[in-house]
């Protein structure tokens, strides 16, 4: 189940334009996408929803004013780890802590933007299991409707945002929020100058910090005419 890596090198290669080979069966590769990640999803929904439910027993409003912080800190947060570490370059050099930043890190989400089709890149399996572990136990030393509350809600929104990016690469679900948030996904795997639209949930970090800047013709055809758009620009997430 582990997807290989070193394909695609950031600080070597950048970030990649699509590549769409024919021939793929998209049904086997969201199975694969959905298979690699049920573990995680159940470990850490099973996980939140036992912290919360003690920590309400505890007490009921600094449970809910840090899940609600969670959920507020979480969304800045995928933001600034989209952009900054799956985009970021990690060359390799001296010392101990630059070579296993490079190992783990400048390999990673390359092949996504390679490949978004591939069901064995769409979602970081158990890579974030031991930052997980890190993170609850030294929750702990706060009482327990405090900070391990907060570290149980950004697990669970993590996973709530990974199934929304399985979502926009896999499903066409009709409601607005899923054909808005999937059109921002296609925008950001298009062929473009620079990289854009870092949101994996919504856009609003995106407009505050200015990563959007859609040119005005591209944000008609995409917003009005996503179908258009997909096959004006051969991106892959129109199918």
């Amino acid at each position: 189940m582990e997807a290989p890596r070193g394909s695609v090198v950031k600080s070597r290669d950048g970030i990649p334009s699509p590549v769409y080979p024919p021939g793929i069966d998209l049904a086997k590769e969201a199975r694969t996408a959905r298979r690699r990640f049920y573990p995680v999803t159940i470990l850490y929904t099973a996980y939140a929803i036992a912290i919360v439910v003690l920590a309400l027993r505890r007490s009921v409003w600094t449970t809910l004013a840090f899940a609600g912080s969670g959920v507020a800190i979480f969304s800045w947060l995928e933001y600034l780890v989209h952009r900054y570490v799956l985009h970021g370059r990690f060359p390799d050099g001296a010392g101990w802590l630059r070579h296993k930043m490079h190992a783990f890190f400048d390999t990673m989400h390359g092949d996504h933007h390679l490949r978004p089709w591939d069901g064995m890149y769409i979602n970081g399996f158990l890579d974030t299991l031991p930052f997980a572990v890190v993170l609850a136990l030294g929750s702990f030393l706060a009482p327990l409707p405090t900070a391990p509350v907060l570290v149980a809600m950004l697990l669970q929104c993590y996973v709530i945002e990974e199934w929304v990016h399985y979502s926009v690469h896999f499903h066409r679900f009709k409601l607005r929020y899923f054909d808005y948030i999937r059109r921002h996904h296609l925008y950001h795997h298009s062929p473009q100058p620079g990289e854009r639209a870092f949101g994996l949930t919504s856009g609003v970090w995106d407009a505050i910090v200015r990563t959007t800047r859609i040119p005005e013709a591209q944000r008609r055809l995409l917003y009005d005419r996503g179908a258009r758009y997909a096959r004006a620009t051969n991106n892959p997430l129109e199918l």
